[in-house]
């Protein structure tokens, strides 16, 4: 019974581990320099671009580039979905802040939640920076992997962590169950409410000197 009870832990173990190593990001680039996250998110309009198609789970989708985009910042939270037609295409959402809302004796005093693909934050009377500040200094950002390695860099990005993302905004339309379903992207850090989160296609992530593609 004890020879039994070995080499189910032993199989579990193996199962565990070899789990693990699938999803582990491959590094594709180094870059010895440190992630500025002083700097704000750089956008350039696209006059035109090709369309990204996904077939997946029930869902037929269109994604259309409308910006090159690029932000170094601070992950401020980090959240997986997997209840709705989006969450097919874009598993995570980063609350993502640069600026002063980056440094630590601000972020330390600002507590953030995400729910329902939103991001909410409060902070203390400690805290250096106001509201106007903040919301202008952060955003949540729905991820969508261009493939499976950029999906796993940012599964294994830890909050606190810098983190600079390359790739596009956004956005979606098409498909689902025979429904059709459409998502805009944000185009400005200015606005706040309801459509005021950016939708990035990623193609390259970048934790600490490692970048993956």
């Amino acid at each position: 019974m004890n020879k039994i009870i070995i080499v189910v832990l032993l199989i579990f173990i193996l199962a565990f581990v070899g789990y693990f190593y699938i999803l582990r990001p491959i590094v594709t680039e180094e870059d010895l320099t440190e992630i500025a996250t002083h700097r704000e998110p750089l956008q350039i309009p696209l006059i035109d671009h090709s369309n990204f198609h996904i077939n997946r789970k029930d869902l037929e989708v269109v994604i259309t580039p409308v910006a090159k985009y690029e932000i170094s910042a601070i992950i401020l939270s980090k959240k997986k979905y997997a209840t709705n037609w989006a969450s097919i295409i874009s598993p995570f959402d980063l609350a993502l802040g640069w600026a002063d809302v980056s440094k630590p004796e601000n972020y330390n005093h600002i507590k953030f939640k995400q729910i329902l693909r939103w991001y909410q934050y409060t902070y203390n009377s400690q805290c250096a920076i106001d509201h106007h500040y903040i919301s202008q200094h952060s955003s949540n950002h729905h991820i969508i992997p261009a493939n499976d390695n950029v999906k796993n860099a940012i599964q294994a990005a830890k909050k606190r962590e810098k983190i600079t993302l390359e790739g596009y905004l956004v956005n979606v339309s098409g498909k689902y169950k025979n429904g059709k379903v459409s998502w805009r992207t944000s185009q400005t850090r200015t606005d706040t409410g309801n459509g005021s989160c950016e939708i990035m296609y990623v193609t390259s992530v970048k934790l600490g000197t490692d970048i993956y593609k």
